[in-house]
């Protein structure tokens, strides 16, 4: 375990205190939970600068990082569709975007390519970090506008890797 898989790991981790202080409607509890979601989508930030800089990118690292990314979208988008923030059917959206990218990502691993994150999956991932952080403080309208920007933002992205890989789902395993 080296630093950027501690890191990586500590975002799951954050998802606990995040869903516990999520878990209630009251503004104070609700902007500890926005605290450890900012510092938890920190450290998504620090593991893989700190992994490629060090030169520690490992098969570990790799597997744990998307994985504690989708963890913790889920920890936020989850709860604030129960507190009535987020409806539903964009919910569904967005969790449908990542299950599809994920997939297509397995989909190339198993064919020896490696998918890195694109600047519109970038992008994406810095909106929906500012949109449900607004949306936990109950910044309702920028919550909303950010998340909605995301949101079309992801789709884009989601076309971008589908395009660019469309060729993965001729060829055999």
């Amino acid at each position: 375990m080296n630093l950027p898989n501690i890191l990586t790991v500590s975002r799951i981790v954050f998802v606990i205190p995040i869903l516990l202080c999520l878990s209630s409607p009251a503004l104070g509890w609700n902007i500890l939970g926005a605290f450890f979601f900012f510092v938890a989508s920190f450290t998504d930030l620090a593991d893989g600068f700190i992994a490629r800089s060090r030169g520690e990118v490992t098969a570990l690292g790799k597997l744990l990082d998307p994985l504690a990314d989708k963890i913790l979208l889920l920890s936020a988008v989850i709860p604030l569709v129960a507190l009535g923030r987020i409806p539903s059917w964009l919910a569904v959206v967005i969790l449908a975007r990542e299950f599809a990218v994920t997939g297509l990502r397995g989909m190339a691993a198993l064919r020896g390519i490696s998918m890195g994150a694109g600047g519109m999956g970038k992008a994406k991932t810095f909106l929906y970090t500012l949109a449900l952080f607004c949306l936990m403080v109950h910044l309702q309208v920028l919550g909303m506008l950010l998340l909605l920007v995301g949101v079309i933002v992801a789709l884009y992205s989601a076309y971008e890797y589908f395009a660019e890989h469309k060729d993965i789902f001729a060829r055999e395993v």
